[in-house]
This record gives structure tokens, C-alpha cells and sequence, in this order.
């Protein structure tokens, strides 16, 4: 059984794609997928000391209810006003009862 109050954070899941506006220029549209209700478990910075791991393969974990549409790696999320690409999807347990993402921070 999940618990639900554990899904207490929300984030936005969405594709980029570069279209043709009215003008003929090219332009960067944001296309909403999904908006699901997540876990988030970040590493600590201890464990990446311990591990001998660089800081930049520092993860954060979003955790969702199994969704219907197809989430792939070509997406981006959003949450706290800070971009996230999607490194790896875990169906855990091979159940399809949650999708776990992990997920690398944007940084310019």
C-alpha cells in the first residue's frame, strides 16, 4: 500500500521543441506533459564525500504514481524554479505502481 501523504511536492513535466512562429522565426515552445505529485529525495552531501563521488553526480529523486503517458528522457521538469533533465526512469519493482525519476539540475 502507498502511502499518499508521502506525494506532498509537485513538479511539471515538459518537452521542449523549437517551432516556426507566425513571423517565420524559430522559437522555443514549452509543452506541459504531465504535472504529478512527488516524493523528492535528494543525495546528501555526506554520501557523495563517503562514496568519493563528484558533487556534479549529485541526483535528485522524484518519485511519482505510475502515470499513464509515456515519460522519456528527451523531457524536462521543473520545480523550485530550477530545471532538471531526466537521466534515468526506474519502474520499481517492475509493478507499475510508482515511477521513480532521477534527475540531474540545470546549471548555466
Amino acid at each position: 500500500m502507498i502511502n499518499a501523504g508521502k506525494y506532498n511536492k509537485q513538479i511539471t513535466i515538459y518537452r521542449t521543441e523549437v517551432v516556426e512562429d507566425a513571423d517565420g522565426f524559430q522559437t522555443t515552445v514549452n509543452t506541459i506533459i504531465l504535472q504529478p505529485y512527488v516524493h523528492v529525495k535528494t543525495t546528501k552531501g555526506f554520501t557523495l564525500i563517503a562514496n568519493g563521488t563528484d558533487f556534479e553526480k549529485a541526483f535528485t529523486n522524484f518519485t511519482i504514481r505510475y502515470p499513464e503517458t509515456q515519460i522519456d528522457r528527451d523531457m524536462l521538469i521543473s520545480f523550485r524554479g530550477k530545471t532538471y533533465t531526466i537521466e534515468y526512469l526506474n519502474n520499481i519493482d517492475e509493478a507499475n505502481v510508482e515511477l521513480e525519476i532521477q534527475a540531474k539540475e540545470v546549471t548555466h
